[in-house]
Parts: C-alpha cells; structure tokens; sequence
C-alpha cells in the first residue's frame, strides 16, 4: 500500500473473527497491486479482534460499531466510508491470492461498461487446508440477471469488485436481511449492469461451520424473502421478469428445501415444501416422487 490515493477501497466486516483475521488481513497486504485502503469494520466483537490488529494499525483503518448491528450494516459502513473509486470485498476469514486486486483492476480498464467483477475460488476448511468443489467451470458474464435469480447465488463476496459509482443506482445492502444480503445485492446491480466472471480462482474461500451461511433454517428463511423482495421490484422493469419464472423460481426453492429437511429427518417441514413446491410447478417428477415417498 502506498501514501497515494487510493484507486480501491477494501472492506472487510468482522464479528469476533480474530483467529482468522491477521492471515486474511496478511492476504490484503501482500497485493502486487497498489494504491488500495483497508477498512475493518468491527461489528461489536467480544473477543480479541482490537488486539490482533494492532500490528496492522499504520496500514489499516479500524471502525468499530460498539454494538452488533449485522452483516449489511457493517458492509454499508464501510462503503460510505470509502474514498476509492472501486469497493472490494473480503470477509474476515477468507484470503486472496496475491495477484487479485491487479487482475480486477485491470479487468476493469480493459472494459469499461463492465459494473462488478467477480472470481472463481478454491474451498478450503477451517485450517485452511483445500476441499474439493463442485466450482463452475465457466463463470457467467455480462447479463446475468436472470442466471443468477434462477439459479442458487454463485458469487462469493470476497471475490467482487464493484465501482462504487454503482451503488448510487441500485442503494446500498438491505440491512433488514440477516442473511442472503449478498445475493440480494448482487441481484441488483446484476440488473442494471453488466456483472464479469474472471475465470481464474484468486480467493480462498473458508466454510467455517460457525458462519451464517451455515443455518440452513436461516438461509432458507431469507433466500425465499429475496426471491419474493426481487420479483416484486422488478416484475414491470422486465419483461422477462413475469408470474411464470417467479412460480418455477418458487417451486424449485421449496423443492430444494423440502430435499434438505428430509435428508435430516424433519418430515413435517420436507412434507410442507414438496407440497409447496407441486402448488407452483404440479407436473414436477422429481418433486412428485419425494412428496408421495413421505406418504
């Protein structure tokens, strides 16, 4: 990092991260890229997060909220703090590889409509060591609005870029969401701007078992509110946003948690999901045979 101003703004929300923070934040300043800022946004941590930044304390800016407010509220913080033209993201126990922020930007000054770029990943485990992920092979780019509804959300936060320009068009992270803000976000800048995959894995993104994502009730819960949330903003700015794809997106939702509460044996829940699901999308096989196998 240099005394430049700089041309991206980092943000890394933490809540009681700290056994992962100095290798993620070690990851940040080992960019070949430069002139970048760090802003950590302490999320009211009650653990010994202050003390394991204290050696970043000259390369780093530290906010810190007090109290636990949440994700999106820790993320929009340090985007309205941000003095960048770009914003990037890294959560607190995910790394980068070296070369990231420089393949990013450069991206972006070979395209200059593009809004968000995003990267491919590696899967690695709670000590870091790598696991084996059904990645895509070819990530999806330019208007992907309609990919990315239709499907589960394939973008992992601390592989995007965005310019920070866009968020004066699509506002910033819904802070009433506890979960899925992400997908959410990226749903609409996906449809306002073109949205870039780099097939190239530039970030090691951990499955901690302690994180959000990890509550399936909870990831279920707001996946379906961001469903709903964005077919109703946009249902008359696209015509291909219509009831049709809305049902389907809602069938394959509940067939997808119906799946997932069988598979740990709450059969009431899968039972009220597959029938769900049949009410949006009757002729279904799959769904069919899994909704009459719990009869």
């Amino acid at each position: 990092m240099t005394n430049s101003s700089p041309l991206v703004s980092i943000i890394l929300p933490t809540y009681n991260g700290a056994p992962f923070l100095p290798e993620s934040v070690g990851s940040i300043l080992a960019q070949t890229y430069s002139p970048y800022e760090v802003i950590i946004v302490d999320d009211g941590s009650t653990d010994n997060t202050k003390e394991v930044l204290k050696p970043f304390a000259q390369k780093i800016r530290y906010i810190n909220l007090e109290q636990n407010k949440g994700l999106p509220v820790a993320r929009n913080t340090g985007i309205r703090s941000a003095q960048g033209e770009y914003i990037a993201f890294i959560d607190a126990d995910d790394l980068w590889l070296p070369e990231k922020l420089q393949t990013d930007v450069e991206y972006f000054d070979r395209h200059p409509g593009v809004g968000m770029v995003y990267s491919g990943h590696t899967n690695i485990d709670e000590k870091g060591c790598t696991l084996n992920g059904d990645a895509k092979k070819r990530l999806p780019s330019g208007k992907i609005f309609l990919q990315l509804f239709s499907e589960q959300n394939f973008i992992v936060p601390s592989s995007v870029v965005v310019r920070k320009e866009v968020f004066e068009t699509t506002g910033l992270f819904d802070e009433q969401l506890v979960n899925c803000q992400d997908w959410d976000m990226w749903l609409r800048i996906a449809f306002y701007f073109k949205v870039e995959g780099i097939n190239k894995p530039l970030v090691k993104y951990r499955h901690n078992p302690h994180s959000l994502s990890k509550n399936r009730n909870n990831v279920l819960k707001y996946q379906k509110l961001v469903i709903d949330k964005t077919y109703h903003a946009f249902k008359d700015k696209m015509r291909k946003m219509n009831e049709k794809l809305y049902r389907k997106r809602l069938a394959s939702h509940h067939a997808k948690a119906g799946r997932y509460y069988l598979r740990i044996g709450n059969k009431r829940l899968a039972h009220e999901n597959f029938r769900m699901a049949l009410k949006y999308n009757p002729l279904n096989l799959r769904t069919l045979r899994y909704y009459f196998r719990l009869w």
